[in-house]
């Protein structure tokens, strides 16, 4: 709990219960979060748009970030809280999408390289998405490779 305090003071957030409480939820989870998933997680006892201003909150200083979803949800994840900042998001990282549970999971530990073009375009953003079966859904049924 007091690390999460010193982390939201450490980005300029307002430390309410609910902010503190959300953020311990990020740090505990292993995949991003729709609004939906946190509004059931709290029991639906917090407010749709006080979720939507934490996370507006949390997003624009540099804690969490968007991930994309084979719905096309909104969903978020925990930044690198040693790479992200309010004044820049450094997500070079890809993204995996589980084709039986749908969550994403962020690929911290992964390496891209910027492809450089011939062209002169000046790539300023870019995303991976790789799709299969996260280890969970591997371990609990047999999948076949193709």
């Amino acid at each position: 709990m007091k690390k999460h305090k010193e982390t939201l003071s450490r980005f300029g957030i307002n430390k309410t219960q609910f902010r503190i409480d959300l953020l311990s939820l990020f740090f505990d989870c292993k995949s991003s979060l729709t609004i939906h998933e946190i509004f059931e997680r709290f029991n639906k006892k917090i407010n749709k748009v006080t979720i939507y201003r934490a996370l507006e909150s949390f997003e624009q200083k540099g804690l969490i970030h968007q991930v994309p979803d084979k719905n096309n949800l909104k969903k978020y994840s925990l930044c690198n809280l040693d790479t992200c900042s309010p004044y820049s998001h450094n997500h070079q990282h890809g993204h995996f999408i589980c084709y039986s549970c749908d969550q994403t999971f962020c690929l911290d530990n992964s390496t891209i390289k910027i492809l450089k073009t011939s062209s002169g375009h000046i790539v300023k953003n870019y995303n991976l998405i790789l799709e299969g079966y996260c280890t969970d859904c591997n371990s609990s049924q047999t999948i076949s490779q193709n």
